[in-house]
């Protein structure tokens, strides 16, 4: 079974060239003007799905500081924001809500 692509749905924030990186229907990256990812967001459908994840990322160490709040930037009922959120983590979390969603388009 092939594994799904990531592909990037870019949403300008800002005129000076912030920008909203979707990747998939629960994950999705902030970056600055040069590039540089500032946060990450991870989707869910309930708080208590959000806070296991924040507490692991942040017991794991995946993340520098991780928040769970009703969601401003996912079309989840909740998101875990998070901030230096290592890449590999983003990248299989992403992969994964394209194989389990792979119906969902956005």
């Amino acid at each position: 079974m092939n594994s799904p692509e990531i592909k990037v749905k870019k949403v300008e924030l800002t005129c000076d060239g912030w920008t909203l990186n979707i990747l998939s229907p629960r994950v999705a990256t902030i970056t600055s003007p040069t590039g540089a990812r500032k946060t990450t967001y991870f989707g869910f459908d309930s708080k208590e799905k959000a806070e296991t994840f924040q507490y692991w990322v942040t017991r794991k160490d995946k993340c520098s500081k991780a928040i769970v709040r009703s969601s401003e930037r996912l079309p989840t009922l909740w998101e875990v924001k998070t901030w230096k959120t290592e890449e590999s983590l983003i990248i299989q979390c992403a992969l994964k809500d394209l194989k389990e969603n792979a119906a969902i388009t956005f």
